[in-house]
């Protein structure tokens, strides 16, 4: 038997979709069995983002003795001046992509695999997003004496270990929680008929997408919030493929709050045989003095103890999440210089978010009416370019 690790750099589609019984077996034999570094998952994110962005293939294969023991599938792309790895998925805030066989030497096959990819990707930069820091792969990364810059977050969860059923759980929260809740599920109840269901169909699938993704960008413009990704063309392509998918290592699932029968509230997650990971709920603005957002989310984790499997809450401090999680398990995003130039990169993106901070603070500190007045002589500037700065005596409203 050869035990000396041999490695593949896989940079083709076709050979990319020809890994995918190896990939399968290798889940099956990893500690980490999420749906989100399953091929399907990775499948889609090439098909319908990476590939159409123009990413290049860099899947690292590691095999012994002719079978895969570890996957690190990432992309290449041009950022600049710049080479850039990063992981390959649906390029929004997904967890690290690497898939390691179990078992006792997993951290050293990590190391191994790490520092190839180092020397062989060319790139200037390594990006990974999101590393949990309890992982072996987070625990390299945080020996690094590269050049990098990093941000952690909670990555809050709820682990139903120790309870025997939902009102254990329930009785397990803080009373005003409980009190408030209450409260407008019976409000809401009093309106009519009140489903929770799985939704199925895939043309149901597809409508309730897009009525999903438009709600949740009017929530978070009302809050004055945005998300780049979930505007994307890409990403609602990748949600699609997804919704399609059905196999052993998981699926992407929706599941829809009805009231008679109309939808008010929808819940899309990465579901598999051990976890729940949610990744977007919208409600019906229409009824957001119901918390029918909170009442999904109830429901939701009604299903997961039911049926054997946490919650993931995935990447954020919202105190919603902090309400009901039992744990946490932060998550680091890297970025480590690769190379010299690599390092240049990272020094001129840290004065550049050095600038945005010191904008934004500086922001902050100016008045509201004066920054009104502010962009509103900007704007008028534009439009006229002859145009004098209004006094205090003219008859333009700086303030409209």
């Amino acid at each position: 038997m050869n035990t000396t690790p041999q490695f593949e750099i896989v940079t083709t589609t076709e050979r990319f979709l020809a890994l995918e019984p190896e990939w399968k077996a290798l889940l099956a034999r990893s500690e980490d069995r999420r749906f989100s570094h399953s091929f399907s998952w990775m499948r889609a994110g090439w098909l319908s983002t990476g590939q159409p962005r123009g990413r290049s293939l860099h899947i690292l294969v590691m095999r012994i003795d002719a079978v895969a023991v570890l996957i690190w599938p990432m992309t290449l792309r041009r950022q600049g001046l710049w080479r850039v790895a990063a992981p390959l998925g649906g390029e929004f805030t997904e967890y690290d992509p690497v898939l390691v066989q179990d078992g006792a030497d997993a951290a050293g096959l990590i190391e191994f695999a790490w520092t190839y990819l180092r020397r062989h990707s060319g790139a200037d930069v390594v990006r990974m997003p999101w590393v949990r820091d309890n992982m072996a792969i987070g625990k390299l990364m945080a020996t690094q004496t590269l050049q990098h810059t990093t941000e952690t977050l909670p990555a809050p969860y709820v682990s139903f270990d120790g309870f025997n059923a939902w009102d254990d759980y329930w009785r397990a929260r803080s009373k005003n929680t409980k009190q408030s809740l209450s409260r407008r599920v019976r409000r809401f109840a009093e309106q009519g008929e009140v489903s929770f269901s799985m939704v199925e169909d895939p043309a149901e699938f597809r409508a309730l997408l897009d009525w999903t993704l438009r709600n949740k960008t009017v929530r978070l413009a009302a809050m004055g919030l945005d998300n780049d990704f979930m505007r994307t063309d890409e990403f609602h392509a990748f949600l699609s493929a997804l919704a399609l998918e059905r196999s052993d290592d998981g699926y992407l699932g929706m599941q829809a709050l009805r009231l008679n029968g109309q939808v008010v509230a929808v819940k899309i997650g990465a579901i598999d045989a051990a976890c729940y990971e949610g990744f977007i709920a919208a409600q019906d603005p229409a009824f957001s003095q119901y918390s029918v957002g909170t009442i999904i989310l109830i429901e939701c984790l009604k299903w997961c103890i039911a049926s054997g499997r946490s919650y993931d809450f995935r990447i954020g401090a919202e105190s919603y999440k902090l309400e009901w999680a039992t744990g946490d398990n932060p998550a680091t995003s890297y970025h480590l210089a690769n190379t010299r130039w690599g390092g240049v990169m990272l020094k001129l993106s840290a004065l550049a978010q050095q600038a945005r901070v010191a904008k934004d603070t500086l922001r902050q500190k100016i008045p509201s009416t004066w920054r009104k007045r502010l962009k509103s002589w900007l704007t008028l500037s534009r439009a006229r370019p002859d145009a004098v700065r209004p006094t205090a005596n003219s008859n333009h409203d700086v303030t409209a």
